[in-house]
């Protein structure tokens, strides 16, 4: 049976908490795109190279993450780098650590949820962020987040639309383990 990691499990429990935040707060159903980790997808056209942020399912497809006005807001996740460290574990025996530093990008629309991207991060993103989870920084520049996200594509949010960052951290000890493979 599948485990799940530390990190899904953060990532999960934010989701599922920004959009139960999101819910109290409107008083009504919302309609949140959330997704869990995506990466950089190279689209290639007959003049330039370009990427863009999507979700890569297990068949290979890939999902679009980004803006949609069809939902009220939406966010992802990115992995943006992994450390690797040791604390000291029980008796003798160091642990290992691994500490992923990961980005939550949001976009959403003013209009549609009757709040500003800085009431939006302060009363339902922050708050939706475990504990387990270090927040470092929110990065309010819509523009340079969208073109962080956005290769050789100028992406310009709409009036009403918002897009920022916020930079987390999640560290956890972790067990090296070697598989044993059953061949008959």
């Amino acid at each position: 049976m599948y485990e799940k990691s530390t990190l899904e499990i953060v990532i999960e429990q934010t989701n599922a908490d920004i959009e139960n935040l999101l819910q109290c707060k409107l008083c009504e159903d919302v309609s949140l795109r959330a997704f869990g980790i995506a990466s950089t997808v190279q689209v290639f056209d007959e003049e330039d190279e370009k990427s863009i942020p999507a979700v890569i399912l297990n068949n290979g497809d890939c999902e679009y993450v980004f803006s949609d006005d069809d939902f009220q807001a939406g966010c992802y996740h990115r992995i943006n780098s992994k450390t690797y460290g040791t604390v000291k574990g029980g008796g003798n025996f160091d642990k290992d650590v691994e500490t992923v530093e990961m980005v939550l990008i949001v976009w959403g629309f003013s209009n549609q949820l009757k709040m500003s991207n800085l009431d939006f991060e302060r009363d339902v993103i922050i708050p939706a962020i475990p504990q387990r989870a270090k927040l470092v920084s929110t990065d309010f520049d819509s523009y340079r987040v969208a073109n962080s996200e956005f290769k050789g594509i100028n992406y310009i949010p709409k009036p009403e639309e918002f897009i920022f960052s916020v930079k987390y951290r999640v560290q956890y000890a972790f067990e090296r383990k070697c598989l044993k493979k059953n061949c008959s």
